[in-house]
């Protein structure tokens, strides 16, 4: 199993172009002893911020929009460019105009158009000399106007501000709106480093662009005396649950992995992660991986790899009931948080016509984040995987 400096280092390489941000119960399962450690450091910061108490977690919203688009000033031709993520790849694709985007993206129209809206507009507001990274969130044919709100649906959750609130009247007027949730740094290119939740403020305003702010402002949320209770009632017991506790079972090659996984697919399912569970999930991925292959004596190695880890799982299973009970407590815990922090934004949020909470947020302690996202069933990171489950199922028919 991996140190925890060394999961830090790997999570930051990782988060310097913006890739993947885990879970806070998954640090258990990154980093063990001392993942869990970072896990409550960072919640019990963010309990404070709710109570309105000072704190190093600095807190921030996760919105929903697509595609994520990278823009500003480029470090080396110092003209502004627009880009997908596509910024990243080994060969970018950098926009500095319409045509550039045509040979860039003609292949996805829907993509091409968006971006070219952002090129139009986001110069506009953008302070010179910086580079960011933000969802687009509305355009004026996305947008729609019913009753008193403003509505509009990026991607999985549908936004809902009233169309008088301060956010509802920029959002009506503009031409485009964004999140921005990450500034870059950097004399070149390839060389960027992220920063996580950047001071939107220095935007300009201009009636073009909607910039919603990404900060939470955590004094709002709905933090009842019994939600705290809660809170700590589940932090003491994975603090308990952790006391001597052998993480080894997580040195298997394969092990962490398939935890991982299928964690995900219990989100998807809503059943209750157990050793049973695991273990049927190990043979299920096993068996699909033996119906691509056509010769015995490849699906005997499938076999004999699979009754390995198997074996293992037999042997450790007193330490992997722990560890899925340390995992259920951290992730009730942040429930506690998440279900507090849903109140604190004044936009409405539905996914499949049903009322829902935010994407979730994202805390950062001492420069590295971690996700707060609902992953109970109906919540956000289920309905997420469920659709990408579906879509997934519609390419492959």
């Amino acid at each position: 199993m991996k140190g925890f400096s060394q999961f830090l280092n790997e999570d930051v390489a990782e988060i310097g172009r913006l890739s993947h941000l885990d879970h806070a119960e998954d640090h258990a399962l990154n980093a063990g002893h001392k993942g869990v450690h970072h896990a409550i450091r960072t919640m019990v910061g963010v309990h404070h911020a709710l109570l309105g108490h000072n704190t190093p977690v600095k807190l921030t919203t996760k919105y929903d929009g697509a595609p994520s688009v990278v823009f500003g000033t480029h470090p080396e031709t110092k003209k502004f460019f627009v880009a997908s993520k596509s910024a990243f790849n080994k060969t970018p694709k950098i926009n500095y105009s319409h045509s550039d985007i045509d040979k860039n993206h003609g292949h996805a129209p829907g993509l091409a158009d968006k971006l070219k809206t952002a090129l139009d507009h986001l110069p506009k507001a953008t302070p010179k000399g910086k580079v960011y990274q933000a969802d687009l969130m509305h355009t004026p044919d996305m947008r729609k106007e019913k009753g008193s709100k403003i509505h509009f649906k990026p991607n999985t959750i549908s936004y809902s501000v009233d169309k008088n609130h301060p956010e509802g009247k920029k959002a009506a007027k503009s031409q485009i709106g964004v999140a921005v949730h990450t500034e870059y740094s950097g004399n070149k290119h390839e060389n960027l480093k992220a920063s996580f939740g950047p001071d939107t403020s220095k935007f300009k305003e201009h009636p073009d662009v909607h910039v919603m702010h990404t900060h939470t402002d955590a004094k709002n949320a709905n933090y009842k005396p019994e939600h705290r209770v809660k809170f700590f009632k589940h932090i003491n017991a994975a603090k308990e649950a952790v006391k001597d506790h052998d993480f080894s079972h997580l040195d298997h090659p394969e092990h962490q992995m398939h935890m991982k996984t299928y964690i995900n697919h219990t989100v998807r399912t809503g059943e209750t992660p157990s050793v049973a569970g695991l273990k049927k999930h190990v043979m299920t991925k096993h068996e699909a991986m033996k119906s691509k292959v056509k010769m015995d004596r490849t699906k005997e190695k499938i076999d004999v790899k699979a009754q390995g880890h198997l074996d293992h799982i037999n042997q450790h299973t007193d330490a992997i009931k722990n560890t899925l009970k340390i995992h259920k407590h951290l992730s009730d815990a942040k429930h506690t948080l998440v279900k507090s922090l849903a109140d604190s934004d004044h936009y409405d949020h539905h996914i499949d016509g049903k009322k829902s909470g935010p994407e979730g947020h994202v805390a950062f302690l001492g420069g590295h984040a971690t996700k707060l996202v609902d992953r109970k069933a109906g919540g956000f990171a289920s309905s997420n995987l469920l659709a990408g489950g579906i879509q997934k199922a519609k390419k492959t028919k």
